[in-house]
């Protein structure tokens, strides 16, 4: 849960360093290659008064006339007491005239209760849930010695604090009119330790008094080195290296605690109230798993009270790109640099960093991308859609989480979305406007459409892979019947030359049928458990067949008889493995959070490419032998050298530092790297990345 929490609190932090101009002031940033039509947008919200961020511009407050260039912009709403309104891909167009948004109102501390979010006590003063606090960790924020008025509401009709000691203060409740009771009373917290509130003989809730901890300098402080990243009061550790920390233990009227035990780790105050120790981060089995150690000995994220200790990783070029120190896994060791007055620029994927780390923006491109087969120039994600081979895009009219493409008719898209559970959607437009031709009957809470395929010799005939059942239409869609039932199917093939010929990830195995689903046979066990998550034909061979799973990469030459493992890779996503058409001994696979690898020799042997350090999540080839692949919401593709370039980087790319093309290369400008998560430092001759780790486990 604390996991959860965070992830959305950081989110919504991110999105607060994001803003907007008024009009005749600021302008939303653009691609500093091209000069962007701009066009003037009333901006407001019900109800009115609502802090809305554009990009990475100056916050405005509803209503507003904002200037914005015509395009894609990441577009946030807040309003205290509602629920923040976050839409990453609104496209301002030309006849765009004005955008309005309703917030929810957030629920009372009554209504929430009712629910029974927070249990039978919701306190609105301490003790308290830090739960939107950067770490999420449970503490009172009572240390000892404050006198405070604790009140809230409750279920219960009496209950008592119960001290270290044993000794209580009881609470009588009042009933309220709306149902629930409401209690208050003043507390004194004169001992250290954990306290209960005991309702007849039962435990509801637990929380810890203690000593005030206050950082002194020179101990390095998170919120120094990232003052808009959330985290407070936590010392800041670079990854795999030890600082000297040093801390004034008080009461909470700031009187020091002399000659004391903390309890923890064998810490004790002097005679003037500091202890002093040391502490150590280090990176474990991965590359988001952390250990803390305090004076050697293994600790918690929370030392002690609300201190936190926090890992950073780093990186330190020489001005030339010369990697001097470094704990980012993925950062290069040398790296071309460019200068351009005060922009320091170097390639994307040289200094560690990924996309999402840098462009508060990124993401509005969706993760799966695919080409037309009939047509190169037809490039598809599932938000927007190219006519002109990514010279261009439109936003689709409606982001879906599946999509699939007509085999002969390059201007059909079928589709579906969570937003749609029910409905099987299809578009004559190239996705500009969908429309429902088919009922799948889909109940989303416990099922998902995994993929859409359309049978390339019968397009009529089209195939729903479900977390429960197969389906298959023989009327283009506007009928669906289960023809595999109660089974979770992950990835469906289809062999393109024969297709009554079908491969299937089912939790049994790889299924096959030769006779278009009529009939089952088990060609393949699930090795440790593990689903197949991707099934691709050779398009040259289709004898030969590429699987692949988590730790698992495998191949079958003769149409699933026999097959035989080739590689270790973690392939997460049903677009993680592609073949080249036209060359189709060269076979990439995405390896999940890790990278590209290539094979020229059908899958025998495979090296890493020079590919960036961010999440692809979808991997194609188009008509031509051209390779696409989706970076953290941002399309790309390799050129004749090689190298992979974004494809409209001025829509995707937005909220963040200056880029540009250099020798065929995607370069960034680190000097322009700052958000709330990461930062660079440029200046006389080093460069310094720094990047707060996510130490939730």
């Amino acid at each position: 849960m604390k996991k959860i929490i965070i992830i959305v609190f950081l989110f919504v932090l991110l999105a607060s360093f994001t803003g907007c101009g008024v009009k005749d002031t600021n302008t939303s940033p653009s691609n500093p290659v091209q000069v962007k039509q701009t066009k003037i947008v009333k901006i407001d919200s019900n109800p009115q008064g609502a802090t809305v961020f554009i990009d990475n511009n100056n916050p405005i407050t509803t209503p507003a006339e904002v200037e914005f260039s015509i395009g894609i912009h990441f577009i946030t709403f807040r309003k205290e007491g509602y629920e923040g309104f976050v839409q990453k891909d609104f496209e301002v167009k030309e006849d765009t005239t004005s955008i309005n948004v309703t917030l929810k109102k957030l629920p009372t501390t009554e209504e929430i209760l009712k629910f029974g979010v927070l249990g039978p006590v919701a306190f609105d003063t301490v003790p308290h849930f830090a739960c939107c606090s950067a770490a999420a960790i449970a503490y009172s924020n009572i240390f000892y010695g404050d006198t405070l008025t604790i009140s809230g509401l409750t279920t219960l009709e009496s209950f008592d604090f119960v001290f270290p000691s044993g000794k209580k203060v009881h609470f009588d409740t009042e009933r309220t009119l709306s149902g629930v009771r409401k209690f208050s009373k003043v507390v004194t917290f004169d001992e250290v330790g954990g306290y209960e509130i005991i309702s007849n003989g039962e435990r509801k809730y637990f929380f810890e008094v203690c000593y005030k901890a206050t950082v002194l300098p020179p101990t390095p402080k998170l919120e120094d080195l990232f003052p808009s990243c959330g985290i407070k009061n936590a010392i800041a550790v670079p990854i795999g290296k030890e600082v000297e920390a040093r801390l004034l233990i008080t009461d909470a009227k700031g009187n020091p605690i002399k000659n004391t035990s903390l309890g923890v780790y064998d810490l004790k105050t002097d005679n003037a109230g500091i202890v002093s120790f040391k502490a150590r981060v280090v990176r474990t089995e991965c590359e988001h798993c952390y250990a803390i150690y305090v004076n050697g000995k293994q600790a918690d994220l929370t030392i002690y009270a609300d201190l936190l200790i926090w890992g950073y990783d780093y990186a330190k070029f020489s001005k030339f790109g010369k990697l001097i120190e470094s704990s980012m896994p993925q950062v290069k060791l040398d790296a071309k640099v460019v200068l351009d007055g005060g922009s320091v620029y170097m390639p994307y994927g040289s200094f560690g960093l990924k996309l999402n780390e840098i462009f508060l923006g990124s993401g509005i491109g969706g993760d799966v991308i695919i080409s037309h087969p009939k047509n190169p120039s037809i490039i598809y994600t599932n938000s927007f859609v190219s006519k002109d081979g990514g010279e261009h895009f439109e936003k689709l009219g409606m982001s879906l989480n599946t999509i699939a493409l007509h085999p002969d008719m390059q201007e059909i898209v079928f589709g579906w979305s969570v937003n749609s559970p029910n409905d099987f959607l299809q578009s004559t437009d190239y996705g500009l406007h969908f429309e429902k031709i088919g009922n799948v009957r889909i109940n989303l809470a416990n099922n998902f459409v995994e993929q859409i395929v359309v049978d390339p010799k019968n397009p009529e005939r089209i195939y729903l892979a479900t977390s429960k059942w197969l389906y298959r239409s023989e009327d283009g869609g506007k009928t669906f019947n289960p023809i595999i039932q109660n089974e979770l199917v992950k990835f469906i093939a289809i062999n393109p030359r024969d297709s009554n010929i079908i491969f299937v990830s089912s939790e049994r195995g790889i299924l096959k049928s030769e006779d278009s689903g009529k009939t089952w046979n088990i060609v393949k066990n699930n090795t440790n458990g593990n689903m197949v998550n991707c099934i691709v034909f050779d398009p040259k061979n289709v004898n030969t067949v590429y699987t692949g799973s988590y730790y698992e990469f495998s191949v079958s030459k003769d149409s699933g008889k026999t097959w035989e493992k080739i590689g270790e890779f973690l392939i997460d996503n049903n677009g993680s493995i592609a073949v080249n058409p036209l060359k189709h001994n060269i076979v990439y696979v995405v390896s999940f959070r890790d990278g590209i690898y290539k094979s020229e020799d059908y899958g025998k042997h495979f090296a890493k490419i020079d590919s960036p350090v961010g999440d692809v999540s979808s991997i194609a080839f188009d008509s031509k032998g051209e390779l696409l692949f989706i970076d953290n919401g941002v399309p790309f593709k390799m050129n004749e050298k090689g190298n992979f370039l974004p494809l409209r980087g001025d829509m995707f790319l937005v909220g963040g530092p200056e880029w540009k093309i250099i020798d065929g290369k995607f370069f960034i400008d680190v000097s322009g790297v700052n958000t709330s998560g990461v930062k660079a430092v440029v200046g006389g001759n080093y460069m310094d990345i720094y990047k707060v780790c996510d130490m939730l486990p």
